[in-house]
């Protein structure tokens, strides 16, 4: 479901914008967009926060226009902040995937085309972060 969907109180519209912060932190160039999908009742999509983020221009050294930032998530529907079980983050290319990462099994990067060392060590520091980002709460709702 896109991220601005998924606002139902401060606290999660804060890590909402916390996420976007993250990533443009290690890709500055980069810019959010809070909702990627034509939301047309689709349920299948209700366990999921997804970002897009645009690149101006085709990036070598990441090897992608845009990355698809899926935080998949145990969506209890109680108001909290939902916990985060994994992370899939895709490079992508009109109108093809070019490589794909995801934080359930061994975190191994796959595809035609993978980024730079250091774009895809940034790529898996963003992923730790949003682990902490998603396993804290404000003093107000403990979760």
């Amino acid at each position: 479901m896109n991220a601005s969907s998924n606002v139902s109180n401060v606290e999660i519209a804060n890590k909402i914008a916390s996420t976007a912060a993250l990533f443009r932190k290690y890709f500055p160039d980069a810019s959010v967009n809070f909702s990627p999908w034509d939301n047309s009742n689709n349920e299948s999509m209700q366990d999921s926060i997804d970002f897009a983020f645009h690149f101006p221009g085709w990036s070598p050294l990441i090897e992608c226009r845009a990355i698809l930032l899926q935080l998949r998530i145990e969506n209890d529907n109680n108001g909290r902040v939902p916990k985060l079980l994994g992370i899939i983050m895709r490079g992508m290319i009109v109108p093809s995937e070019r490589w794909r990462v995801a934080t359930i099994g061994d975190w191994e990067m796959t595809g035609t085309h993978l980024p730079q060392k250091e774009q895809k060590d940034n790529l898996f520091l963003v992923c730790k972060e949003l682990y902490k980002l998603f396993s804290t709460t404000s003093a107000g709702n403990k979760n």
